[in-house]
């Protein structure tokens, strides 16, 4: 049976090689991203009935970081992460049938940068700076859901 997969910034590097790799294996996939064809940000009942009926929600939008951080790139890798996290959100909270897996993407950068040891998720040293202030804003943006019919991962 074929699945629905819907990515939600799906033109990048990362989510180009996703959506090759599920139509590869016999699934159906749905693109959110600033430009038509896709389904775009703005077209709130295209993308609830994209999350309708799907298996998983794979959210990777946001600004490329591969850029200078003037005033005008840092809001837009801001705003781009955490306002596209909220129409997912709320667009799934209309759901009937939302996907059981809401995976967001997210950052390494929270953390310190670190030559002494490894940073991970049960050692690491929470940094400071802008990109670990545009992580946390983006988690808790991610996490301020509470959906009983999807499990939501941050990665």
């Amino acid at each position: 049976m074929k699945k629905k997969i819907v990515l939600a910034g799906g033109t990048g590097f990362v989510g180009t090689y996703f959506s090759k790799m599920f139509t590869e294996h016999g699934n159906e996939v749905k693109v959110i991203s600033r430009n038509a064809p896709n389904i775009t940000w703005n077209d709130r009942e295209g993308i609830i009935k994209a999350l309708e009926d799907s298996e998983m929600l794979i959210n990777l939008a946001g600004k490329s970081v591969n850029c200078r951080y003037n005033d005008q790139n840092k809001q837009e890798i801001f705003t781009s992460r955490t306002e596209t996290t909220k129409v997912l959100g709320n667009a799934l909270k209309e759901c009937k049938n939302p996907p059981e897996l809401w995976i967001n993407s997210s950052t390494a950068t929270i953390y310190r940068h670190a030559e002494d040891r490894p940073m991970t998720e049960e050692t690491g040293d929470i940094g400071t700076g802008f990109s670990v202030d545009v992580a946390k804003k983006w988690e808790k943006a991610f996490f301020s859901y509470q959906l009983p019919n999807t499990r939501q991962v941050a990665l």
